[in-house]
């Protein structure tokens, strides 16, 4: 019989003896009890929080990969990553991989909390309300109705219900903006520096110089009022569309006009039913008009002027008219002097989306001219303000600011005007107007007022500086283009809610170990109720009905107590109605 000395003992049981029942109702051990049984096991950590912790530290990596790739590009361009990988679908891997981490420690702590939750006794049916809430926010929202504020439960649910929000917050933090940055196109305006201005023809003899036609093209379309609105843009060229220039100045053409109606001397003449009527100028111009033989407009040049001044101007002609309008007696009549001369405009210009905007600044006629002509001598030009590649200079003493124009230059261009202004133009009694010249008729436009004849001699100055600009001159003033770029921009205040996120998961779980540091570690493992011995305490057995509705019923009528004995867990379920 040796060879069952180290094998277990055989017994009998007789199946017609009664089974063993215990009678009344046994105490559940004590919280004493337990513990001096938790004492006597060498493990009573059970299961390991190695795994939690990990995920704690990888939830803090992830946190702080998002913030290292935010930091880089805040403020630079859009990444351009192979594949079609974009900066957003970086964040959103970070951002998941985080709260997956976060998650999974709030879960583990709460799976472990609902054993923890039975260490006193409380209602079965709270078992199942504490396992759907360590699986996910709509359970942790139940349980928060259920559990607030009394049990470490509350904390996990409420840091899980929030971790639902990770996502939209972490999307929030990266916006993207737009912003102008320098190009590399090219951009330019021209313009008439500082070097000699030089524009005219031989003509037919010594001092009949004459402009070439080029330039005459510009007098007659100044003249006739006939640039478009887009004519500067033929000075400009920007590659990007959109363009800034610093301050620059350069040579053109100015106008002056005065109405000198009050200075008409009107004489009146009588020949029978007939009248005449003749309005003179202190300057001796005069104009004659009567009933019969309506004058409508008497134009010349060179004569002195009576109101404007043009001392110290670089003077290209002077300009007296008089005008009148309708069959009244005597007709309404109206007197203007003009003034053209070469003189220097401060410019500030930009192109925005293609549309080229030029704005004079200040505007400077002086120049070293004592008189009209002064034969032989270039006309020179100092602005009181002058800019030297977008820098005011103080010293206007040099090159850089006197712009001279050439004497032949001025001869030409005082020749080619003169003659298209001096004329006349009537409308006799049979209603036809009678004009010298197309540019008189020009010059009379609808009323041949002061309105009408200043409107024509600053037409005409901004079409000869414009040409003068583009096609004579042959200098430039470069800008600097400009591009729209899209870059990220970091709005730091969404990331708030992550970063205490991941705080407090971390805080949930040093409490949650703390807190169980005494108790086996269970947590979603079902095996402890699988391995558990649930005794019921009772005057009469519980028949639960086998459907779910059932046993909700049934563990609602009975009282649980997680006992740690020297045979191991086990539930004890006392029955309490």
């Amino acid at each position: 019989m040796s060879q069952f000395k180290n094998e277990y003992p055989l017994t009998y049981v007789r199946l017609d003896d009664p089974p063993v029942t215990q009678t009344g109702k046994t105490r559940p051990l004590s919280t004493a009890e337990q513990k001096a049984v938790l004492q006597s096991q060498s493990f009573f950590w059970g299961s390991s929080w190695t795994l939690e912790i990990l995920s704690c530290l990888t939830s803090v990596v992830f946190l702080v990969a998002i913030i290292v790739v935010l930091y880089e590009y805040d403020g630079k361009p859009m990444p351009d990553w192979p594949y079609g990988i974009t900066l957003n679908a970086l964040v959103s891997v970070l951002s998941t991989a985080m709260k997956a981490s976060m998650v999974f420690i709030v879960c583990e702590g709460l799976s472990q909390l609902k054993w923890s939750w039975f260490s006193s006794g409380n209602k079965l049916s709270d078992l199942a309300l504490l396992d759907a809430a360590s699986r996910g926010p709509a359970g942790a929202i139940l349980a928060l109705l259920r559990f607030v504020p009394r049990h470490l439960v509350t904390f996990g649910c409420l840091v899980l219900v929030l971790a639902a929000a990770t996502d939209p917050f972490v999307q929030q933090v990266m916006g993207i903006q737009e912003r102008s940055i320098h190009a590399s196109g090219k951009s330019s305006i021209q313009v008439c520096n500082s070097s000699l201005y030089t524009d005219y023809g031989e003509g037919a003899g010594p001092g009949m110089n004459k402009v070439p036609l080029s330039t005459m093209g510009a007098i007659y379309s100044g003249l006739f009022q006939e640039q478009s609105p887009n004519s500067k843009n033929v000075m400009m060229e920007c590659a990007t569309g959109n363009c800034t220039f610093s301050p620059y100045q350069s040579l053109g053409f100015c106008s002056r006009c005065s109405n000198i109606t009050d200075s008409l001397k009107l004489t009146k003449e009588s020949f029978g039913s007939y009248s005449s009527y003749n309005y003179k100028l202190p300057n001796g111009f005069s104009f004659d008009t009567a009933i019969n033989t309506n004058t409508m407009i008497n134009t010349t040049t060179y004569k002195p002027l009576i109101k404007l001044d043009t001392t110290d101007l670089a003077l290209i002609l002077n300009f007296t008219a008089i005008s009148a309008s309708g069959y009244g007696t005597p007709p309404d009549v109206s007197a203007t002097e003009c003034a053209l001369y070469y003189c220097v405009d401060t410019y500030h210009a930009a192109v925005n989306g293609g549309a080229f905007t030029e704005i004079v600044t200040s505007t400077n006629g002086k120049s070293n001219s004592s008189s009209e002509y002064t034969f032989g001598k270039n006309v020179a030009i100092t602005p009181d303000t002058c800019y030297v590649n977008g820098t005011r200079r103080e010293n206007k003493d040099t090159p850089e600011c006197t712009y001279e124009v050439n004497y032949f230059s001025t001869l030409a261009m005082t020749n080619s005007v003169s003659p298209l202004l001096k004329g006349k133009g009537s409308r006799p009694i049979s209603n036809r107007p009678s004009w010298s010249s197309d540019t008189i008729e020009a010059l009379y436009g609808t009323y041949g007022n002061y309105t009408e004849i200043n409107s024509v001699f600053e037409s005409l100055a901004s079409s000869l500086t414009t040409h003068a600009r583009s096609k004579v001159c042959n200098s430039i003033k470069n800008g600097t283009a400009w591009t729209t770029q899209s870059y990220v921009h970091v709005r730091w205040p969404w990331m708030i809610l992550p970063i205490v996120l991941v705080v407090l998961s971390f805080v949930f779980l040093v409490i949650t170990v703390f807190h169980t540091r005494r108790q086996y570690i269970w947590k979603s493992s079902p095996l402890a109720l699988l391995f558990s011995d649930l005794r019921i305490d009772g005057d009469a057995p519980l028949r639960p009905d086998p459907t779910l509705k059932g046993m909700e019923i049934t563990s609602r009528k009975m009282d649980v107590y997680l006992e740690s004995s020297a045979e191991g867990p086990r539930l004890k379920a006392v029955r309490t109605s």
